[in-house]
């Protein structure tokens, strides 16, 4: 290389020297400059040490290991860890998935170096039903998710809000006393009856209400649906290239369901905002309740810019707070067959109960 570029220095002070060359001298002594910075980054290129990728199995062209997979994917893992190792990679489609099955790899990932592997890549169905991944759940890394965080864990649930919300809590449970009383003899989902309880009470603590009859009922199969969607493997989240298609409809079916929740939230906030007029106590504080909605309200009105958010994020936190509650429609692995028990009676009266 470096031969070259004295062979192109010396052609151009021969060319300069002869009559009418300087535009071919002038040509060369561009390509010179552009040999020799090639040449410099090729050096600094050469010299960069590149990590290998983990093993893993080959897989097909294109498709990767998709095939071979199988539906129960905590079994598939474990068969390929006793082939690979702690640690190995997996083609799905165009993703690169890296697999990590060893108790210190994992407090590795998950504390040590938390900060390195934080960042989200969440699927197309989640980003539809959660303002683009604007919650806590699925938004990447920085400055809003801490601020989220923040807001969450040390206001939200802290120890005097959920003091508060303990009244709450136990009606609801009392609730399920009583509906497991009802039914005494007959067979009971317990899984079903718990997913019930606790949508309830978060319901309660949110917004200071439950959702009852068809609208109830309506709400708790569009959680489980939403669940089930998230966990969903899509094409377009394995071949980005194919996502502006949605060819299994999930990113459809993702915002036709978030566009339902939207419309309670948003006549839950408006509700508490025509409530609250009118109704201070001259300290700029609202004399009823402090559920979550109310404090989420209060902090949208200050000008800290350490804790004000937006109307978007009011919402984000409230759906994204009652989606991290499903653990029966979870997109974790979930048991094959529900838990059905038949209740039976040991005390006469059902007060006896919730005493």
């Amino acid at each position: 290389m470096l031969n070259r570029v004295s062979t192109m220095w010396s052609w151009w002070w021969d060319a300069s020297n002869d009559k009418g060359g300087h535009s071919r001298a002038t040509l060369a002594a561009l390509v010179s400059i552009f040999a020799l910075f090639w040449f410099l980054w090729a050096a600094k290129k050469s010299r960069k040490v590149i990590p290998p990728l983990p093993p893993g199995p080959r897989g097909l062209p294109i498709i990767g290991y998709l095939p071979f997979l199988g539906t129960e994917l905590h079994r598939k893992f474990e068969e390929l860890a006793g082939v690979y190792g702690p640690i190995y990679k997996v083609w799905l489609g165009q993703k690169l998935c890296v697999v990590v099955n060893s108790p210190s790899l994992v407090k590795e990932v998950v504390r040590d170096q938390d900060t390195i592997f934080c960042n989200r890549d969440p699927p197309i169905a989640a980003l539809a039903a959660t303002f683009g991944g604007a919650d806590i759940a699925f938004s990447s890394y920085g400055p809003d998710w801490r601020k989220l965080r923040k807001i969450f864990v040390r206001e939200m649930l802290s120890n005097a809000n959920l003091k508060s919300s303990y009244t709450l809590l136990r009606e609801e449970v009392k609730n399920s006393i009583r509906n497991v009383y009802d039914k005494i003899g007959t067979p009971i989902d317990f899984g079903e009856l718990a997913f019930v309880t606790v949508i309830n009470a978060m319901s309660n603590m949110l917004w200071g209400g439950t959702l009852q009859g068809e609208e109830g009922a309506k709400f708790k199969k569009l959680i489980a649906e939403q669940m089930v969607l998230f966990g969903k493997p899509n094409v377009s989240d394995l071949f980005p290239v194919l996502a502006r298609f949605d060819l299994q409809g999930i990113e459809r079916q993702s915002k036709k369901i978030f566009q339902w929740s939207e419309n309670i939230l948003d006549s839950a906030i408006e509700k508490r905002m025509n409530s609250n007029e009118g109704k201070e106590d001259g300290t700029g504080k609202f004399e009823q309740k402090k559920d979550f909605l109310q404090f989420l309200l209060e902090l949208r009105e200050k000008n800290d810019a350490a804790t004000s958010i937006s109307m978007t994020q009011v919402k984000a936190l409230l759906w994204g707070t009652e989606l991290e509650l499903s653990d029966k429609f979870g997109i974790v692995a979930k048991k094959l067959k529900p838990t059905v028990a038949i209740p039976a009676p040991k005390l006469s009266k059902f007060e006896l109960y919730t005493t």
